[in-house]
């Protein structure tokens, strides 16, 4: 019993002074203003990356100036056996112009999904909604990242 209440002591003491924080609480993500100059492609995919990105405009920091090419494809992934399509292969592709203290980066980012079709159309198209909501948010995390990382 005694050693049981030494280790978890000991453990305790070890993992308050480790100064653990998380991987992705970079300082330098609060400190980046970002200024869209031109936006272009899938308007709805468009709409979800810019409301994901609207926290990081008008902010104190170093000037990031974007364009945001996107490109958003629905193709038909597999048929059943009566030729009706079973899976829809969802592809969504963001490709950004990142500009830095005068230098210009270009950076693409690929996202896809096989969604299985369904029989009810409002359902689809919320779901396939969803999913596009997902990619911008993937999209716009993986741009952050890269943002962050140029010097």
């Amino acid at each position: 019993m005694f050693k049981k209440i030494i280790t978890i002591i000991f453990i305790t003491l070890f993992l308050y002074s480790c100064d653990y924080s998380p991987l992705y609480s970079n300082k330098n993500l609060k400190k980046i203003n970002l200024d869209v100059s031109k936006i272009e492609g899938d308007k709805e995919l468009n709409k979800y990356i810019m409301s994901d990105l609207n926290k990081y405009f008008n902010r104190d920091g170093k000037e990031v100036k974007l364009s945001v090419i996107t490109n958003y494809s629905k193709n038909i992934a597999s048929r059943d056996t009566k030729g009706s399509i079973s899976n829809y292969k969802l592809i969504a592709n963001a490709t950004f112009n990142i500009e830095v203290n005068g230098n210009i980066q270009t950076v693409s980012f690929t996202e896809d999904f096989i969604m299985k079709n369904l029989d009810d159309n409002f359902e689809k198209n919320n779901y396939e909604k969803t999913i596009k909501k997902n990619f911008s948010n993937s999209i716009t995390d993986k741009l952050i990242i890269k943002i962050s990382s140029i010097r």
